[in-house]
């Protein structure tokens, strides 16, 4: 087994690898003066289970389409390198939120970027909370994608640092932020035992909606709102608005992948949120977060997830496991 990282979350791979009790394995990527990527591989892969870790949303010095391309690349070598298999643990899916033609002449761009991985020869890819779950289907059976949950993670953190301070839980709510997300806070719900309410939003543009309207009863109650991204935080904020006007005693939102793009931290930490709990799928170690928002560390469950897939065992049962001490750092 052979563990690479791209440079797009190189301090989430280096704690996997802690968890794996590996280290990882030597390459140079750097730019040619002309922009372009070069990616040297110092290690023979000849008949290696090699796996990748890139997410190919932004990061620190690169786009998502630079962590494309690096990770397009990647894959390349080592599969010219004669590597017996190749997985890219892609912990956040890039253009996963272009998952349909929803107006004329639209293209379909996780379509594009899943043909793009296919045709590489890519053996398996593992993800996490992808946007929209038939992004899956999108690959050929010869390319298996396992998308996993971070909900575990959520629930553990939910009961340690929010119920124990309860005197009730069913003054607890899990909220929808839309319909998209009622199947996810629901199965929190049924998970805590208690009650759930849904915002109805309309979009006018990306990142922009025109009206909510809440759905379920809040008033003097502890919110949690739980979706798979925050990106500008507009919409977010709004809703912790809609929830407070409407009687909320306490709002948090976990987040599997934190973007934080544009003025996304300011507004979290200038809006109605007691907390904001994102994962680091996408690397938070260079943002200045400030008091609002928190990081979730899932590089466990990434690790765990690598070695049952390097040895041919269950998936399903890292929601078995008990994930107390791997969660948030």
């Amino acid at each position: 087994m052979k563990v690479f990282s791209g440079t797009a979350n190189e301090e989430l791979a280096g704690k996997i690898c802690e968890y794996l009790d590996t280290k990882l394995s030597d390459i140079n990527i750097s730019k040619f003066s002309d922009g372009e990527i070069k990616l040297v591989i110092n290690e023979n892969v000849r008949k290696q289970d090699c796996f990748i870790i890139q997410p190919t949303g932004p990061s620190k010095s690169s786009s998502p389409n630079d962590n494309y391309m690096e990770l397009f690349i990647f894959i390349d070598a080592l599969k010219r390198g004669s590597a017996n298999s190749v997985t890219v643990v892609m912990p956040y899916y890039g253009y996963e939120r272009q998952d349909r033609k929803d107006y004329s002449r639209a293209p379909i761009s996780a379509r594009v970027t899943a043909t793009c991985l296919e045709s590489l020869g890519v053996d398996r890819i593992i993800t996490f909370d992808l946007h929209a779950g038939q992004i899956q289907g999108f690959f050929s059976s010869n390319t298996p994608l396992d998308n996993l949950y971070l909900e575990s993670y959520f629930v553990k953190y939910i009961k340690k640092k929010i119920i124990k301070d309860m005197d009730n839980i069913d003054d607890l709510v899990m909220v929808a932020p839309d319909e998209g997300g009622v199947k996810r806070a629901v199965r929190m719900a049924n998970k805590l035992c208690v009650s759930t309410a849904t915002i109805y939003k309309e979009r006018n543009a990306p990142n922009q909606i025109s009206t909510m309207v809440l759905m379920g009863n809040v008033s003097n109650k502890i919110c949690v709102i739980v979706d798979d991204i925050i990106d500008t935080a507009g919409t977010a904020c709004k809703a912790a608005e809609v929830l407070k006007e409407h009687g909320a005693l306490g709002i948090y939102l976990f987040a599997s992948h934190g973007i934080l793009s544009g003025p996304a931290i300011e507004r979290i930490n200038n809006s109605n949120f007691d907390k904001v709990i994102v994962s680091n799928t996408l690397d938070q170690s260079y943002k200045e977060l400030g008091d609002k928002i928190e990081v979730m560390d899932i590089s466990w469950m990434c690790a765990e997830a690598m070695r049952r897939s390097l040895f041919g065992e269950s998936l399903k049962e890292l929601y078995d496991k008990n994930i107390e001490d791997s969660i948030y750092r």
